[in-house]
């Protein structure tokens, strides 16, 4: 868990012009300090996030990486918003955006491919911890205050990211509401602490609308929007949705289902990037075919079939429904 005094850790190594080793390919992170190209992102994901980038930016290095080279070119800096939670340790959201950080500056500074957003530093902006990287010390937003920051980001379009379409919700609602899941999921920050950090910084009634939709059980965001799908479908048809259900065969917990509807005994889980290797999908075959023995219908979904997840299982309710 993220704490004060904590070590940043990544695998690329910043250089600066003067240690780049002939005949090996770099990244530009900034205009004087580079990584090998070895720890770019996948280019299929630079390309996706940056058809959703509000200003059509794309970014190969990671969003720690820029943070932390950005923040030792601008002394004095605090690194914030989604650029703190990326180097807090937030797996989720972060590597897309903008670097953003506050600075005893005049004037905002606008970000691009190679330089941060550079604004004023001032209070609240100053409560921060003291990170570490290979022996450089950077102030960064404390995790309660970095997530008022990005939610901002996310309220004023400086950030972004695809979304499917909610019933009651917009897309920038989506999107914070995967976000705050994330961070107390991943970085454990609470309402609570969301709450007293938004004093005065965000609108009090939407922020409360937020958290009373948000939890700490997803995974991942794309869990958080399906579960944000499928809400309506069991309001509308009276049954109860359940978060992380284990499935108990012979006293044993075969596997747990991202979400569950128990006395129908429909699930649904959400597939992620590594259900796609080979000894997950054979793990996950055997799962589905002893769930099925119980009973248990189970369709999994990945990022593009979840409208077609949703379809599927108002499709089991009914049937269900209309057998008891």
């Amino acid at each position: 868990m993220a704490h004060n005094g904590m070590e940043i850790t990544f695998a690329p190594v910043i250089v600066n012009a003067s240690q780049v080793k002939a005949g090996r390919k770099y990244l530009a992170v900034s205009k004087t300090l580079f990584i090998d190209e070895q720890h770019s992102r996948a280019s299929w994901l630079i390309a996706h996030d940056a058809r959703h980038h509000p200003n059509g930016r794309s970014y190969p290095v990671p969003a720690a990486v820029r943070a932390v080279a950005h923040c030792h070119e601008h002394p004095g800096s605090v690194i914030s918003g989604f650029s703190a939670l990326a180097v807090l340790g937030l797996p989720f959201l972060v590597d897309a955006a903008d670097t953003t950080l506050h600075a005893p500056v005049g004037k905002h500074r606008p970000a691009s491919q190679h330089a941060p957003s550079v604004t004023r530093l001032r209070p609240p902006h100053t409560e921060t911890w003291t990170l570490t990287h290979r022996g450089l010390h950077l102030r960064v937003a404390t995790p309660e205050r970095a997530t008022v920051q990005a939610l901002q980001q996310l309220r004023h379009v400086e950030h972004s990211w695809q979304v499917e379409e909610v019933e009651g919700l917009d897309p920038v609602d989506v999107r914070a509401i995967q976000l705050i899941d994330c961070v107390r999921r991943h970085l454990g920050v609470t309402p609570k602490s969301i709450r007293a950090a938004a004093f005065g910084q965000l609108n009090a009634r939407w922020l409360s609308g937020i958290l009373a939709r948000s939890r700490d059980t997803a995974d991942s965001p794309k869990e958080t929007e399906l579960r944000l799908m499928l809400e309506p479908i069991v309001a509308k048809h009276g049954v109860a949705l359940v978060e992380q259900f284990p499935v108990v065969v012979g006293g044993r917990i075969i596997t747990t289902l991202d979400f569950a509807i128990p006395q129908l005994r429909i699930g649904a889980m959400f597939d992620g990037h590594h259900h796609w290797e080979w000894e997950q999908r054979q793990k996950d075959s055997s799962i589905n075919m002893t769930a099925l023995a119980e009973g248990w219908k189970v369709p999994r979904t990945s990022a593009k079939t979840m409208r077609q997840c949703v379809q599927t299982i108002e499709a089991l309710i009914v049937d269900a429904l209309r057998q008891l």
